[in-house]
């Protein structure tokens, strides 16, 4: 029988060890109070256990006792030392782990409470890598893991697994961790049953099989569990509850060296360099990032891996994150730069980017699968003489890949919607719509908006009372639908039989074609309207006076004005432009002229949010008023003043404009002419302007492409064969660069006027001969010109036709002597059906150029050359 003396100094123990709000002590009349003992008796026993240096007592009124530092065994020295945060945001949490482990006699099961991210199964390994340390465990004790949100569709299968059953018990999770721990991800999903018989081996240490019947001692069980739930239920019966804090809870030092650490893994991973700007550190440092560390090394990954693929084939490159690699609520951290500037400027000081080295040691195990992945198909597609946009494609797959665990939390996180959803929508309604649009998305390869899922799930629940007699759609809406979205309007059909089956409702075949509208795409542009101007200025009247002269003077009406007050909260500015932004687009987007600030991030962050095109120009006027003034009052020479000015502001135009500068060069297939005018411009060129390759014949497709380098790089124009028509984005035809001299080169690529002449083939000649290693130059000279001057006469072939051709079929020609496959051409059967007069045209013009080299010019690429001479 224990005595009153061990009694209290066991309760003090557990007490301290289990409530981090008793740190600082208990005192002698709660004691007393909590085990129905004397409080003198209890006075004269705390005192005796001071004497023995077990406790120890403060100097304050009232009195608190403490375990002396004797007692908490030393466990400085831990493996919980090589967590982040460590010493600052989880010394509390570490002190309480620590403490449940090492409690006299029998560690204590603990609750971990955290947000999704937070890193609780990190955290419950280390406790029992802690228990091993201190021997509280054997070396081989076992830690043994089950996450609940892998059985959320299906919980009761988790009976067997978690608790076994009778006669097969040892296979049991509970089982398996006998000398150990059990670790219990996202307890609050377990269902009632599961709950109860969880509570029973809470208070007993057993495992009750058959209604009590029978059980199995599991004692030795240290149980850990964790909840995402403020108020779980199981909080009652577990003695140390543990609080994670998120990652915004985190000082920004904290925050900033696991952003270090993250950065070091994908260096060690991809085995290369990684610079990341500074602009991008800060915008992770101050971003409201979803599902915290987690989320973070996700967004992380996610952006190395952009930025990877721009350097894939670049052996040896540095990889470059720029802030454009991330997505726009990670850039819209920048907008809370003003709150946090003199702290943010004391951890990364005026460095431009930080640089992450690969051979930097980090304490995690190599993962270079991604990366390693992505060279692989990179160089398994290059074989074969796959294009680089198609390559990309494949990329971005794998890519997307990676990251479904990260968006099988978001799923989770709509559990709570779908709660919301059923009370207003019947149950079968919410499954046959989810299965429903489950198989569509793959059958016409697209990706719904979680507001179809509710608008369908809605508009099918009123069917179920609606009278559907009444014509809500009129005869020609439903022949167009049927006819402009015959692949749309099946997937309904075959729902509607569904429909008819589960819900016994027969629907109409207007009923069919408004379902069938929830799934045609919504982001057709209309031909209506104009784009608008918006001016953004700080100050008060400043942008609603500019308005006002320009609608003044243009009569068109056709400005707005936004001020923005210089006290204004920014997520407060930026819902209030995007609500104006809304308002005001006509259909056909809205030009902004700003002055300064945080503006552009703003901008930015609302065109990924809306379905609005936004282009934006900066005119610093009130940068440049605020440098000058300052400039002002400094120095006494009026003209020093003025030099200095004008000087900078030449450089900030200049640095501008040659930052991230590409020059787009286009043609119908990946290895004709898109790249032998990147080599060409590349060699000639001394603007240093990075060149970029394209050869896609589907404008869908290119505007995908050029829309995800415009993240990266300002477009300074596109080179080619065709002129995309693209984001007002100038273009330069093939037959500009050829026919004029190199010297010229750069004055046609900055626009520069120069005098024309007739195409000259002799400058074409002379590159082609410095880069083409199978051609005969003499053949090519023999039999070309006549085969373009045949398809000129007959076809009517303007200047740029003649010279885009010319470069087309060269290349093709030592592409196939190359050995190389043609490229395929997805709308070859469609060409070829259609122009049925002009393939046989082609095939008789091309065929001395198949003799003459000893090639043969397939069906892809003669339906290629259709859509060169057709301008397809």
């Amino acid at each position: 029988m224990k005595t009153v003396k061990t009694t209290i100094f066991e309760y003090i123990q557990k007490e301290i060890y289990s409530d981090s709000q008793n740190q600082e002590g208990l005192q002698t009349k709660d004691i007393a109070e909590a085990l129905n003992l004397h409080r003198p008796n209890v006075s004269a026993t705390l005192n005796e256990l001071v004497k023995e240096g077990k406790l120890t007592k403060t100097n304050t009124r009232p009195v608190y006792y403490r375990l002396a530092s004797s007692q908490y065994q030393n466990s400085e020295e831990s493996c919980f030392n090589e967590m982040i945060g460590s010493n600052g945001s989880l010394k509390n949490a570490i002190q309480l782990a620590k403490a449940a482990i090492l409690y006299p006699n029998s560690s204590l099961n603990v609750l971990l409470s955290a947000k999704v991210g937070c890193g609780t199964t990190y955290f419950a390994s280390l406790m029992h890598k802690f228990a091993i340390e201190k021997k509280v465990l054997g070396q081989k004790a076992p830690f043994v893991y089950v996450d609940c949100r892998h059985y959320h569709k299906n919980i009761a299968l988790l009976d067997e697994l978690l608790f076994g059953v009778d006669g097969n018990y040892q296979k049991s999770y509970f089982y398996q961790a006998k000398k150990g721990i059990l670790f219990i991800d996202n307890v609050e999903l377990l269902d009632a049953k599961q709950l109860s018989r969880l509570y029973s081996f809470l208070e007993t240490g057993q495992i009750f099989l058959d209604e009590q019947a029978n059980f199995y001692d599991c004692s030795d069980v240290i149980l850990i569990l964790s909840t995402a739930s403020s108020n779980s239920p199981v909080a009652r019966l577990v003695p140390v509850i543990i609080e994670l804090p998120e990652l915004k809870a985190r000082p920004l030092k904290e925050r900033l060296d696991l952003i270090n650490h993250l950065f070091q893994i994908e260096a060690t991973n991809s085995k290369r360099d990684i610079e990341v700007t500074i602009e991008s550190i800060k915008a992770l440092l101050l971003a409201d990032i979803d599902y915290n560390i987690k989320g973070l090394a996700m967004e992380i990954k996610s952006a190395c891996a952009n930025a990877y693929m721009r350097v894939v084939n670049e052996n040896g490159q540095d990889i470059c994150v720029c802030v454009n690699d991330f997505k726009g609520s990670i850039k819209k951290g920048l907008l809370n730069l003003k709150y946090s500037s003199l702290e943010i400027a004391s951890l990364l000081g005026d460095r431009e980017a930080v640089v992450y080295d690969k051979q930097g040691t980090i304490n995690e195990p190599l993962n270079d699968e991604m990366y390693l992945e992505i060279q692989r198909q990179y160089n398994e597609l290059a074989s074969l003489g796959i294009n680089a946009a198609s390559i990309e494609k494949v990329m971005n797959t794998h890519v997307n890949n990676l990251f479904k665990k990260y968006r099988y939390y978001k799923g989770m996180d709509s559990l709570n919607n779908l709660e919301q959803l059923s009370k207003i929508v019947d149950q079968r309604v919410i499954d046959l719509v989810r299965k429903f649009l489950d198989v569509t998305q793959k059958d016409l390869n697209r990706s719904f908006k979680p507001n179809v899922f509710y608008g369908l799930c809605l508009h099918l629940n009123s069917l179920l009372t609606l009278n559907l007699e009444n014509q809500r759609v009129d005869n020609d809406q439903i022949v167009k639908i049927i006819q402009d979205y015959p692949q749309e309007y099946t997937s309904s059909m075959q729902f509607s039989q569904v429909v008819k089956n589960e819900l016994d409702l027969e629907l109409p075949i207007q009923e069919v074609v408004l379902i069938a509208m929830f799934l045609i795409e919504s982001d057709e542009t209309s031909e209506q309207g104009h784009p608008v101007l918006l001016y953004i200025m700080h100050g008060d009247m400043t942008a609603h006076s500019l308005m006002n002269v320009t609608n003044s003077l243009t009569h068109c009406n056709n400005t707005y004005s936004y001020d923005l007050s210089l006290g204004m909260d920014t997520t407060q500015a930026m819902a209030q432009i995007k609500e104006l932004i809304q308002t005001i687009d006509q259909g056909q987007g809205v030009i902004v002229i700003y002055d300064m600030g945080s503006i552009k991030t703003m901008l930015d962050t609302i065109s990924e949010e809306i379905d609005v095109k936004i282009r934006h120009i900066n005119i610093p006027v009130t940068l440049v008023g605020i440098d000058i003034a300052r400039k002002c009052a400094m120095e006494s020479d009026i003209d020093y003043v003025y030099h200095m000015a004008n000087l900078e502001l030449n450089n900030m135009y200049t640095n501008e404009e040659k930052h991230n500068e590409a020059i787009i060069t286009l043609c119908h297939t990946g290895e004709g002419g898109a790249i032998q005018l990147k080599r060409y411009i590349d060699q000639y060129s001394k603007l240093k302007i990075r060149t970029i390759p394209l050869a896609i014949s589907s404008r869908d497709e290119l505007l995908k492409e050029v829309m995800a380098l415009q993240k990266t790089y300002r477009i300074h124009c596109f080179v080619g064969t065709y002129d995309p028509k693209m984001f007002g984005i100038p273009f330069i035809p093939i037959a500009k660069i050829f026919e004029n001299s190199k010297s010229d080169l750069d004055r046609i690529i900055m626009f520069e006027p120069i005098n024309s002449h007739t195409f000259d083939y002799r400058q074409v000649y002379a590159f082609l001969e410095e880069q083409f290693h199978y051609v005969s130059i003499p053949k090519l000279k023999s039999i070309l010109p006549d085969i373009i001057d045949e398809f000129s006469v007959i076809y009517n072939l303007n200047e740029d036709q003649r010279g885009g051709l010319f470069m087309h079929l060269a290349c093709l020609v030592e592409r196939l002597l190359d050995g190389k496959s043609s490229a395929k051409n997805r709308d070859k059967n469609k060409i070829l059906s259609v122009f049925e007069e002009d393939y046989q045209m082609v095939c008789r013009i091309i065929k001395p150029l198949e003799k003459i080299f000893k090639v043969i010019i397939d069906d892809d690429e003669i339906a290629t050359i259709i859509m060169i001479i057709k301008k397809i």
